[in-house]
């Protein structure tokens, strides 16, 4: 007796797909290349052709006919297009980066982009995951290609000390999260969201414990890919030691694949498993607030510091799933494009900062940049201002946002601490812009030049100044973008 047949709905299957057959035609295309420029050129096509099927899927959630795959395991709803645009948006950007960098830093290698889709394929499954195997699959193909690019500048220590440390910490933190699946599923008997949520709220439900037990854990393995306190440790030095092209792709894809998947669960399961579960979330998105900003502050390195910037930004974005039925997850989306555009945008002038061997994220390097080469110390300064959430700038658009759904659903205390720790974080902004432009130039004009890294560069400074004058133009964008696609 076989079971019955599952519904495969490719249309919902085909962003993921597009980007994997993509990666896998760059693998065959790099057995007769001797560097990166034609998968690139190919990434960019894959990328480009994933975003119009991505956007026909937002037009049929938009429409509310959002649908499914594979029963409920793969959910191409609202939410799932919106997270995987972002992805999309946050590997061009990489890929844009990444061109010129690699041949001047002797990486350039072809199988270094079809790497890149791979993991950007995983981040899309794990934003559609609507069961817990799905997720940790997704998961597990984001990571994968993550550690071999974390590690791509051979015979550099950090480089190679950061791609062994992201595999051995991140295979410790799929183990919790495969024992958090497992005591979810024996006290459940579902892997299916919507079924655990079912079997745990139905009438003499026995396994209360297992249950939290396991949400604990679920909690422990998402925080880690997320770089929440106090599983954050990883962050800092695998960003900094990874090739800087690299850590663009990790600071903005890898991220939000996390709070993607973080997001489905925190709105389905956790709230049901246990009060405790729920709780320990709060405490852990106020030390994260608190420990990410602190650490950034005391830091040198623009590098080091923008790896404890990003933790902070996990808090923020945790105060959105936190308030998620309050608006938190228009305040998630709408959080994580402003913090893609400035994080990416400020980590793509850093490439430019560095020498042959990508050294040069010291504060000396940021001295005098407004005389040596203007445009890039202005836009350096709209992403340090921005990620500071000073207005008009999209990152003070995405706080108001996020602190105002975490007032709406009760976390005051979250949301002041949200407030106090943003005014630190404009001490150590302000002090890169301040070399930027009250020093005198130390290491004399940046060298490198790239055509490529440029137009990224204007493409986050344009975006972050729009999205904070005009909030609502990334809707906007993206409807009139679905309804384009709809019409051909």
């Amino acid at each position: 007796m076989f079971p019955p047949a599952l519904d495969i709905n490719w249309l919902a299957l085909t962003p993921p797909l597009v980007l994997l057959f993509t990666a896998a035609a760059g693998l065959f295309f790099a057995l007769f290349q001797s560097n990166g420029r034609s998968t690139a050129v190919l990434s960019l096509v894959g990328l480009v052709t994933a975003a119009v099927f991505t956007l026909v899927l937002f037009q049929d959630g938009r429409a509310g006919a959002g649908s499914a795959a594979f029963g409920l395991h793969y959910l191409a709803d609202l939410p799932a297009a919106a997270f995987q645009l972002l992805i999309i948006l946050g590997t061009v950007i990489a890929v844009l980066v990444s061109y010129d960098y690699l041949e001047r830093t002797g990486l350039d290698h072809p199988e270094y982009y079809p790497l890149m889709l791979l993991s950007a394929t995983g981040g899309m499954v794990m934003s559609a995951a609507g069961d817990l195997i799905t997720l940790l699959l997704g998961l597990e193909i984001t990571s994968l290609a993550v550690y071999v690019l974390s590690a791509w500048r051979q015979g550099a220590r950090e480089s190679e000390e950061a791609g062994m440390k992201y595999f051995l910490l991140g295979a410790f933190a799929s183990a919790v999260l495969i024992y958090g699946i497992a005591l979810t599923y024996g006290a459940t008997g579902h892997f299916v969201y919507a079924e655990v949520v079912a079997a745990v709220t139905a009438p003499g439900f026995q396994s209360l414990l297992l249950a939290t037990l396991g949400g604990l854990l679920l909690v422990a393995g998402l925080g880690f890919k997320a770089s929440m306190v106090p599983f954050h440790q990883w962050a800092p030095d695998v960003y900094t030691g990874a090739p800087t092209a690299v850590t663009t792709f990790m600071s903005v894809v890898v991220k939000t694949a996390a709070f993607a998947a973080l997001l489905r669960v925190a709105s389905t399961i956790l709230p049901e498993l246990s009060p405790v579960v729920l709780e320990l979330f709060v405490w852990i998105v106020g030390l994260t607030m608190i420990v990410g900003n602190l650490a950034a502050y005391v830091q040198r390195g623009v590098k080091r510091m923008l790896a404890y910037s990003a933790v902070a930004h996990a808090g923020y974005l945790g105060l959105a799933v936190l308030a998620v039925d309050s608006g938190g997850l228009q305040a998630a989306t709408w959080y994580l494009l402003a913090y893609t555009l400035m994080t990416a945008g400020a980590f793509a002038v850093l490439t430019l900062l560095g020498d042959r061997f990508d050294h040069g994220d010291d504060l000396e390097r940021f001295a005098g940049l407004s005389r040596t080469r203007p445009m890039l110390a202005a836009a350096m300064a709209i992403f340090m201002l921005s990620l500071a959430g000073i207005p008009p700038l999209a990152g003070f658009a995405g706080k108001v946002m996020v602190f105002g759904a975490a007032l709406q659903a009760g976390y005051f205390l979250l949301a002041v601490i949200g407030i106090l720790t943003s005014v630190v974080a404009a001490a150590y902004y302000f002090r890169v812009i301040a070399f930027m432009y009250f020093r005198e130039p130390a290491y004399g004009a940046p060298r490198y030049r790239s055509a490529f890294t440029s137009t990224a560069v204007v493409l986050a400074a344009v975006g972050t100044v729009l999205l904070g004058l005009f909030p609502g133009l990334w809707y906007g964008l993206l409807e009139s973008g679905a309804r384009v696609v709809a019409g051909l």
